[in-house]
């Protein structure tokens, strides 16, 4: 053992440049690798923390109506989930949970906004693992005006004080705490920062919906037989109630845990995952992993040319090939543990900005929760590294006659040309998200403000009392109401269901449907523009709840071709009185939607100012006239619809740090390789010299090959970055154009960095002194 340490510490001696850049370029890929790798396992594993996470299911909601508007929700109704509970056997408990939690707290004289706090019922704690640091979870949320904290919540308003019994006040309510529980894994669907008891008792009308989650805890996983008595005792229970509202259908289903994290299809539910995202950071890990390999893979065969005399006497006195073959996979695996080391040690300094990045919580305590399988999978990556060079080195009588061949310069044009394809990759990440964020949206979204109007009536102070005092500001140009979703760009608040209905000509129609509710200045604020009609009018009576404004989406999704004054098959009937132009709502990720506009009669959700940013102090005096106890939740509607981009963003932030590994590697590799290839050639650069040639002709002779090799590169990775682009932006349902400028400057940009990679060597080879070369000749 102690001989093949000194051999392979003689090695590194002899070959610190080879040995510094296959750890530098082993460790940085082994870096990225160990936090994809985290974050791919955070992903899909969410909410397997809990114990009994397999026999947990969320109960959801499809509703249709007698027209065929289906709406899948992820709200449940909880009286029913009781009357469940009460008739299945199949299930041991459930909880019901509020969908949102947005509030204000106060402690002492400090307020703290936007909490995650949540209503929910006791039994939350006997479906899920929260570990209580203080307090007696079998009492929690047991006692009315009582609530329980995360630790990181009680640390920041409470401080070092001891939270038992302090109390905290919600809405004008004082809340005692009676519990603080560990904060939350990152990877949980279901988040909050705090819980207070729900108003759900255990009874209550199957109208007494709310807004609620219901989660049911099973005695098995198996289902099959328990989703048939649920549709039967739903078809029973509703049956009245569906009759009395006018033959709705309602369908309840059972939806995994583990499952809910990657689903986006149901309506009024928290923020999903990306699979793309997921599966294509997993790829671009492991081919920077790959790119390593392929750097230690040339450099040890550009090795065994110096070493083919030490393998020879080797051979002299005994040993075989075998032992020579295991050898360099020993010396291979080795190399890979030293970075593995070194790898583990800088990803623990970087945790911190990893996790900003992210929004993640990880430390070196994840690392070692998957510490088997990513040292397993570095053992056998060590080992197939060194295969070929092994292979090699025993299977041929003289490594210097074989040389750098065919199979080391494809392995070098392959790792250029997966730098491209990130390179051209990283530009059409870049121009679409410029296309979006500067499209034509058909809407004025400059200095338009939404602010948020409290859902509670007695709070709400009437909206001509509103329209009253800000219409008199002069920093107040215009303004408008609207009600839950006309904030645009939060589409998930918008009333939509999806449409089963038939045209004109009776073939059957389906589409989804959006339907906000705006009075009659909201068009014009806006600047949406009316294409055929009207706008509503206050004066005209039929406007209140039988008039109805539609988009183009919704004409051409119903092939109509005059659509004013058609009449909608609605409770009461509709009347078309005007059609505006397509307008985006939402992100340019999404195609328009098909959208129906009614006349605002009820309280409002919020209130549309035109003014400018500097004025938004005026505004809020006003505001806190108007809600003295409430907050001033405002945002500018240029603002709000840039942040819709800001995961796209995120992602090409983590895109360009991968990019940036690729192409450091790869040129860690052709710096490695440029130095041994000048090496061997070093006579014919004196001969050359001495001849006549100027340097110039002898930096291109150098570095003529690398300009080959990254030239084919740009030609194999070119389609294959043209078709990768085009199916990423198959997820955009407006795209920027797929121009030949992003694959050109990608090439230029990759032949660039080869070229400062190798010419530096070259250059030196190139003026050097021709007689230091030929001395012994």
């Amino acid at each position: 053992m102690n001989t093949f340490i000194n051999n392979i510490l003689r090695v590194v001696r002899k070959n610190k440049l080879d040995f510094f850049l296959n750890l530098v370029g082993l460790s940085v890929a082994m870096i990225i690798f160990i936090f994809v790798s985290l974050y791919v396992e955070n992903e899909v594993t969410y909410d397997n923390y809990h114990p009994d996470a397999n026999r947990i299911f969320r109960l959801t909601t499809s509703l249709t109506s007698p027209s065929g508007q289906t709406t899948d929700m992820a709200l449940a109704n909880p009286p029913f989930a009781q009357i469940l509970k009460n008739s299945c056997p199949e299930i041991e408990d459930f909880t019901c949970v509020e969908t949102e939690g947005g509030a204000t707290l106060k402690f002492g004289e400090n307020e703290y906004k936007n909490i995650n706090v949540r209503a929910a019922t006791p039994s939350i704690f006997k479906l899920f693992a929260y570990p209580a640091l203080m307090g007696n979870p079998s009492e929690f949320l047991k006692s009315p005006n009582t609530i329980v904290l995360t630790e990181k919540l009680a640390k920041n308003i409470l401080g070092d004080l001891s939270p038992l019994g302090q109390k905290v006040t919600i809405d004008k309510k004082d809340y005692q705490i009676t519990g603080v529980i560990k904060d939350l894994p990152t990877n949980t669907d279901l988040r909050f920062s705090a819980l207070i008891p729900s108003d759900f008792d255990g009874i209550g009308e199957l109208v007494d919906w709310g807004e609620y989650f219901v989660y049911f805890k099973m005695t098995s996983a198996n289902v099959t037989g328990l989703k048939r008595k649920i549709e039967k005792l739903t078809d029973e229970k509703y049956a009245d109630l569906l009759k009395e509202i006018g033959g709705f259908k309602l369908v309840h289903h059972l939806q995994p845990l583990q499952s809910i994290h990657f689903d986006n299809s149901l309506l009024a539910d928290s923020p999903k995952g990306n699979k793309t995202t997921v599966y294509a950071f997993s790829v671009v890990a492991l081919l920077i992993l790959i790119i390593a390999g392929i750097n230690y893979n040339n450099l040890t065969l550009a090795q065994l040319e110096k070493r083919e005399h030490e393998f020879n006497i080797r051979k002299t006195i005994g040993c075989g090939k075998r032992w020579i073959y295991y050898h360099i996979i020993s010396e291979s695996v080795l190399n890979v543990f030293f970075a593995a080391v070194i790898s583990i040690g800088l990803a623990s300094l970087l945790f911190p900005m990893f996790n900003q990045l992210f929004e993640k919580n990880f430390d070196l305590s994840s690392v070692i929760r998957i510490a088997i399988p990513i040292v397993g999978f570095f053992v056998a990556f060590g080992v197939m590294v060194g295969l070929y060079p092994a292979f090699k080195t025993t299977k041929v009588s003289s490594v210097k006659k074989q040389g750098f061949g065919l199979f080391g310069k494809t392995l070098v044009t392959f790792q250029n040309a997966v730098a491209i394809v990130m390179i051209a990759g990283l530009f059409m990440i870049w121009s679409q998200i410029r296309f979006m964020k500067n499209a034509e949206l058909g809407f004025n979204k400059e200095q338009l403000m939404a602010v948020s109007i409290p859902p509670e009536p007695e709070k709400f102070p009437g909206k001509e009392v509103i329209r009253q005092e800000f219409s008199a500001l002069p920093e107040v140009k215009s303004m408008a109401f609207g009600g839950g979703g006309t904030n645009l760009g939060s589409t998930s608040n918008w009333m939509k269901a999806i449409m089963a209905v038939k045209d004109d000509n009776g073939d059957d129609v389906q589409f989804v449907l959006n339907q906000p509710q705006i009075d009659e200045n909201y068009i014009d604020l806006f600047g949406i523009e009316m294409v055929e009609g009207r706008n509503f009018s206050r004066t005209n009576s039929n406007d209140k709840d039988k008039s109805v404004i539609i988009n183009q989406a919704y004409v051409k999704a119903m092939g109509w071709s005059n659509p004013v004054g058609k009449i909608l098959d609605e409770t009461p009937p509709q009347k078309i009185i005007g059609v505006v132009k397509d307008f985006h709502f939402d992100a340019l990720n999404n195609p328009i939607e098909p959208l129906k506009f009614e006349l605002l009669e009820g309280q409002p959700s919020y209130v549309f100012l035109r003014a400018e940013l500097k004025n938004v102090k005026v505004i809020q005096k006003k505001w806190e006239n108007l809600f003295p106890d409430e907050p001033f939740d405002f945002r500018f509607m240029d603002q709000h619809m840039a942040g819709l981009y800001r995961q796209n963003e995120k992602d090409m932030t983590v895109f360009s740090w991968l990019t940036l590994v690729a192409i450091l590697i790869s040129c860690l590799g052709l710096y490695g390789l440029a130095s041994h290839f000048i090496i061997n050639r070093t006579k014919e650069i004196g001969i050359r010299k001495v001849n006549g040639a100027k340097v110039s002709e002898v930096i291109s002779l150098l570095n003529k090959g690398f300009i080959r090799w990254v030239l084919i590169a740009f030609v194999v990775a070119t389609p294959v970055a043209w078709g990768i682009m085009q199916k990423w932006l198959e997820n955009f349902a407006y795209k920027t154009t797929l121009s030949w400028w992003i694959f050109a400057l990608a090439g230029l940009l990759a032949l660039g960095i080869a070229l400062l990679a190798v010419s530096w060597q070259s250059w030196r080879a190139a003026t050097r002194n021709p007689v230091e070369a030929l001395r012994y000749e």
